[in-house]
């Protein structure tokens, strides 16, 4: 028939035959290699066996030829005479598929080899089933990249605040090491790069000669030094022993020559004439005395010993022995030092150092607490938290410079994040380049590990640094941070805020006394033609300062005779003094006010009358008559008060001190400072300043 080949015919060859015994000879084998209680179909159930495992397992599915063609499903339908009907299924054309896939287009022998065993084995289900669970894979892949990429951004989000918050606390933090070369061509030479060579190079360089020599050339070193300052030594003292007898000598001539003027009978001289004292000032006498020899605490540091491994180069040696190299270096630095001290006999040269890995750090790592649920971190590909990143750092053993690069073979590797399964694997460990899960590409898994993305080498490295807290006095300290909020906030708010935050008192403050004794000349600020004034005094800027006197109704020249305590005065600022009139309704009324200046009332304080500014201002809701009106603005108010200055100087945490005290804290010589003092000291000076007139650039010095 149409369309047709000659492969019609049922298998009568010889050839035909022992492919049919061969069939059912490896369909036996695979029937006994199957184990027990597995069949491919089972008896009165629908479920189709699932037969992949054993394409897995053996790179492919054992079938046999089949005998004959079925009437339905087979080679589509025929006539009594065995043509075929070309119906609806012999023209329907599927996309992407071929004609010769289709067993209605096929003859008996295609059937037999390959369209009947294909429909007997679930081929076309075993490949639609690997087409839903490479979505579902693919899909699974996209939701670990999401995860995995929103739990790193988190990771490295809440670890930069921690350490953000680390740097705002410590009061030094240790830069990244730099090669030398990187600021200027003249250090590209291997000496100045020494510092930052890999451990790989270092060795070649380094090696056990080349170190044992360097030790050598510095015990000569301080052989030669050591002897230099011995001699230099008994040289002293032998200037001072004969400077012992040249007083000796001229003390016996004095002697002698008194008892000749006495026998001649004349007067003897005064050996010992009254000197003046000085008028030096103790900070005077003390820069006047000789200066002092400089103690050279580490003798490494001279220019005899620039250039040496041992002395200049830690950071390699750190490197070459990896946890003991800068504890070497230190330790014969520190021998050295020892050993070159001026002695008779000398000592012995400095021995060489043993090499001890410092102890390893034991602790918890200090990490963010991320926003995400245990669910999804277990979805998560990969996860570079601190946890990991811990323990393939470096612990920061200086408080002032990083540690050296570690071993690139022992650095962790940035992993590629891509949407695929194989990428995303939970199964694939963190690699570096000695990491053994990472195993070799001539393993079984190699092809596996041949399509997965090689990771990239990281261009920085961890450090483990010790917590700031734990060196502070005070560990539970935070620094301050300003609310978003307060940025809009008025400046009454503002002020308000910062008064609540202030130090009360403040360091190097005192109490001034202000004695009220009475006042004249007030204005008339009620309707009923008389006030009721009170006192206020407060240091300017600081309204915890403030202390005020008790109203007196009806009088405009009141007497009060009441003192008052005013904490927080520092030298240099002023003292307001403010008359207000009390109201029962509504807000007090400025009557008066005057400034009183530092210098007025510091140190001897102050005794007398002022003449206060008249700051009365008629309310716009009340009616005042025009007498009323023209005798308030003619008032001139006056106020008589006495100022004097306690002698107690806050100096924080300390007891307080007086101020001759204070100021001898810091010029006494030979004495130590403390900042509450320095900071009064500092204040005491800017107020004692005058202005200094300038002209252009250049400042005129007062004559």
């Amino acid at each position: 028939m149409d369309g047709h080949r000659d492969d019609m015919a049922e298998p009568t060859e010889p050839t035909e035959l022992a492919e049919l015994a061969e069939a059912e000879q490896a369909e036996q084998e695979m029937t006994e290699n199957e184990p027990e209680g597995m069949e491919l179909r089972p008896q009165g159930t629908l479920e189709f066996p699932d037969r992949r495992d054993e394409r897995n397992r053996r790179g492919m599915i054992k079938f046999r030829l089949e005998n004959g063609v079925p009437d339905v499903g087979g080679l589509g339908w025929r006539s009594r005479a065995g043509h075929l009907l070309k119906n609806q299924t012999f023209y329907a054309s599927r996309p992407g598929e071929n004609q010769w896939n289709n067993p209605t287009h096929a003859g008996p022998r295609t059937w037999r080899n390959y369209h009947g065993p294909k429909l007997r084995t679930d081929a076309d289900l075993m490949e639609r089933m690997d087409r839903i669970e490479a979505q579902h894979a693919q899909w699974e892949a996209k939701k670990a990249f999401v995860n995995t990429v929103r739990v790193q951004t988190l990771d490295r989000f809440y670890g930069r605040k921690i350490e953000n918050e680390q740097k705002e606390m410590a009061s030094q933090w240790a830069p990244h090491r730099r090669a030398r070369g990187e600021y200027h061509k003249y250090h590209e030479t291997m000496t100045s790069n020494l510092d930052n060579m890999p451990m790989k190079e270092l060795k070649k360089v380094l090696t056990p000669t080349v170190l044992h020599g360097d030790r050598e050339a510095i015990r000569s070193i301080t052989k030669r030094i050591q002897t230099e300052e011995t001699w230099k030594v008994a040289w002293k003292h032998m200037e001072l022993a004969r400077r012992a007898e040249t007083q000796a000598d001229f003390e016996h001539r004095m002697t002698y020559n008194a008892m000749l003027m006495e026998l001649a009978g004349q007067a003897p001289r005064p050996h010992n004439p009254p000197r003046a004292s000085s008028p030096c000032s103790p900070t005077l006498a003390g820069l006047a005395q000789p200066q002092q020899p400089k103690l050279i605490t580490n003798i490494t540091k001279r220019s005899d010993y620039r250039g040496l491994v041992h002395v200049d180069h830690a950071a390699a040696l750190e490197s070459r022995f990896p946890g003991c190299g800068h504890n070497l270096a230190t330790t014969f630095s520190s021998d050295v030092s020892v050993k070159s001290k001026p002695a008779f006999p000398a000592p012995e040269p400095p021995a060489t150092p043993v090499p001890q890995k410092m102890a390893a750090t034991t602790g918890s790592i200090r990490k963010g607490s991320v926003p995400v649920s245990q669910k999804r971190l277990h979805g998560v590909g990969r996860r570079q938290d601190p946890s990991l990143l811990a323990e393939h750092s470096q612990h920061q053993f200086l408080p002032t410079s990083a540690p050296p690069a570690p071993d690139q073979g022992k650095m962790l590797l940035q992993e590629p994040n891509a949407v695929d399964s194989l990428h995303m694997s939970l199964e694939f460990p963190p690699r570096s380049d000695h990491t053994s899960q990472s195993g070799s590409l001539h393993s079984k898994d190699s092809i596996s590990k041949l399509e997965h993305a090689p990771p990239s080498r990281p261009m920085v490295y961890p450090v483990t640094v010790s917590n700031v807290e734990d060196d502070m006095q005070d560990p539970d300290w935070r620094p301050k941070r300003t609310h978003g909020a307060l940025a809009s906030a008025t400046p009454r708010e503002q002020a308000l805020q910062s008064s609540r935050t202030e130090r009360w008192p403040p360091v190097g403050s005192q109490t001034v006394d202000v004695t009220i004794i009475g006042a004249e000349g007030l204005p008339r600020a009620d309707r009923r033609g008389h006030s009721d004034p009170y006192v206020i005094v407060q240091v300017p800027g600081r309204s915890r300062s403030r202390a005020k006197t008790t109203a007196l109704p009806d009088t405009e020249t009141p007497v009060w005779n009441q003192m008052l305590a005013v904490p927080g005065w520092r030298r240099g600022e002023p003292l307001i003094v403010q008359v207000l009139d009390a109201d029962l309704v509504g807000s007090d009324d400025l009557l008066a006010s005057v400034e009183v200046p530092s210098a007025q009332f510091f140190p001897n304080g102050f005794e007398g009358r002022l003449e206060m500014q008249n700051l009365w201002v008629p309310d716009g809701e009340t009616i005042v008559a025009d007498d009323l009106y023209q005798f308030n603005l003619a008032c001139r108010p006056i106020i008589e008060l006495k100022i004097a200055l306690r002698d107690d100087v806050y100096t924080g945490d300390r007891p307080a001190i007086s101020y001759q005290e204070a100021e001898q804290a810091v010029t006494m010589p030979g004495a130590q400072p403390s900042l509450g003092a320095i900071c009064a000291h500092l204040d005491n000076f800017e107020a004692a300043l005058k202005p200094v007139p300038r002209l252009g650039n250049f400042w005129v010095s007062p004559r």
